[in-house]
């Protein structure tokens, strides 16, 4: 009952987001100049910290950053034991989750791009400023409050996958069996959950939002790539394995999310007349505290995980 709550709850969030999106794209879309789309990926540029911004080097910055925003389609899979038909309505929502996420993004940068100009585009508030720039005050202020809304449906979907990804480690054995214990009044993980929402509310409120987003999108990706690899190793070692999930074109699919989930991170080098740089990728910071991170998952693994291992004994 708890986590129908908490889904309605989600789920008008998402429609006040979806809301606000459209207003974006049916409003601004009669303001388009399309003078302001030519050159359509405009010249390459790095910063002094070695960041690419503008054409594919900007095109491929972004979308590791914008993946924050759309990267709860994966938390539909964690969430596979508390649905009534996992293999018939986990992929579709996937699936479907990923194509409106793709569409909306498209025609929010197209609207965006095409009322103003991008190099106005770089502030905390893009879509706002774009919308004040047009003199449309009382949208620019709309969208900002959806915004927010929209990232705390992120935040949302966040704790709904990490607490129950929590539970089935402790379950596992992995961490402490105190973390799999469920309410007995609403058969969910409630521990964890309380422990990720008050972790979560400490970090939305005292941390920048970009540099959350960077750090959460190098664990999520990291974590594809393992589930990537995962998938092809078991395919070999353990082709007996009884699968509930079918992967359509594994050899090709698998690869793919490899592929294109450390082009994400890393991006991928470039040579002008300054020399080697990289474009696209996520910053060198981001890299060093995610390092901190694996030590830290490292010492509980090894210092705890490993012996208790339900699946080792």
């Amino acid at each position: 009952m708890r986590t129908e709550w908490g889904a309605r709850f989600n789920t008008v969030v998402v429609a006040i987001k979806v809301i606000g999106v459209l207003l974006v794209v049916g409003i601004g879309a009669f303001y388009i100049n399309t003078a302001n789309w030519h050159p359509f990926i405009p010249t390459h540029t790095v910063d002094a910290k070695g960041i690419g911004h503008f054409g594919w080097a900007g095109v491929l910055t972004g979308a590791s950053v914008v993946f924050f925003a759309v990267f709860g389609y994966d938390t539909l899979t964690t969430a596979a034991e508390e649905a009534k038909h996992p293999q018939r309505d986990l992929p579709r929502a996937v699936l479907l989750s990923l194509a409106v996420a793709m569409v909306l993004y498209i025609a929010v940068s197209m609207v965006l791009t095409g009322i103003t100009h991008y190099s106005k585009l770089g502030g905390d508030a893009s879509v706002s400023d774009a919308f004040e720039s047009i003199g449309l005050h009382w949208l620019s202020i709309t969208i900002a409050i959806a915004a927010v809304i929209g990232v705390t449906s992120v935040l949302f979907a966040f704790m709904l996958g990490a607490a129950r990804i929590w539970f089935a480690l402790a379950r596992d054995g992995l961490l402490p069996a105190w973390f799999a214990k469920v309410s007995p009044r609403f058969g969910t993980p409630a521990r964890p959950t309380i422990i990720l929402g008050v972790f979560t509310a400490l970090v939305a409120g005292l941390l920048p939002i970009g540099e959350v987003a960077e750090l959460v999108n190098i664990g999520t990706l990291s974590a594809f790539i393992l589930i990537c690899s995962a998938v092809l190793v078991l395919r070999v070692r353990r082709p007996q394995l009884q699968r509930g999930f079918k992967t359509p074109l594994v050899w090709l699919v698998s690869p793919l999310g490899v592929l294109f989930s450390l082009l994400l991170i890393f991006g991928f080098p470039f040579v002008d007349a300054g020399g080697w740089t990289r474009i696209g990728g996520l910053p060198w910071i981001t890299f060093e505290r995610f390092i901190i991170w694996m030590g830290l998952g490292c010492l509980i693994y090894f210092g705890y995980g490993i012996r208790h291992s339900k699946l080792n004994r």
